[in-house]
């Protein structure tokens, strides 16, 4: 039979409990230190599988990141976006409240498909911009991106580097 003798009780548990903490802390850092914000992207693509277009998206996730927003911001490179997660399909509800920016709401379901899109939201408008059909997610690009890149419902899309 194998016995440990510590100085304390308890040593060897709270021991272990921080060696696995920093095992997972320093593995989750390294993890997001390769994926900045900038290298997410989230990729269009019609019925027959080809590349519509992609952008560059920051992450809304938290329900501050959900108010917050596009707001205050005075402009929106052209290949890049802010996606809204959710954690389940539901009718999504957004405004312009404070947002400079004209823009496309592209709603898509959790099976990654486009369900909707609200084009051209007017800057600084208060009025409700509803999706109408369940989303999972909401990407908000500049207005005018969603008919350019020839994005329409039932429109696919990939995540890349998440």
């Amino acid at each position: 039979m194998f016995r440990v003798i510590c100085k304390e009780p308890g040593y060897l548990n709270s021991r272990i409990f921080i060696n696995i903490f920093l095992l997972v802390f320093f593995k989750v850092f390294i993890l997001c230190s390769h994926v900045s914000a900038g290298d997410r992207t989230i990729i269009f693509y019609n019925e027959g599988s080809q590349s519509l277009c992609s952008f560059r998206v920051e992450l809304a996730v938290t329900s501050e990141e959900h108010e917050k927003g596009l707001m205050y911001r005075k402009s929106l490179a052209t290949d890049a976006g802010m996606l809204f997660v959710f954690k389940e399909d539901r009718a999504q509800f957004f405004w312009m409240k404070n947002t400079y920016i004209p823009l496309d709401m592209v709603f898509i379901n959790s099976r990654l498909e486009v369900t909707g899109i609200y084009r051209s939201a007017k800057p600084l408008d208060e009025t409700t911009v509803t999706s109408w059909s369940p989303a999972m997610y909401v990407l908000e690009i500049n207005s005018g991106k969603a008919d350019k890149c020839n994005i329409r419902v039932g429109s696919k899309i990939k995540f890349k580097n998440y």
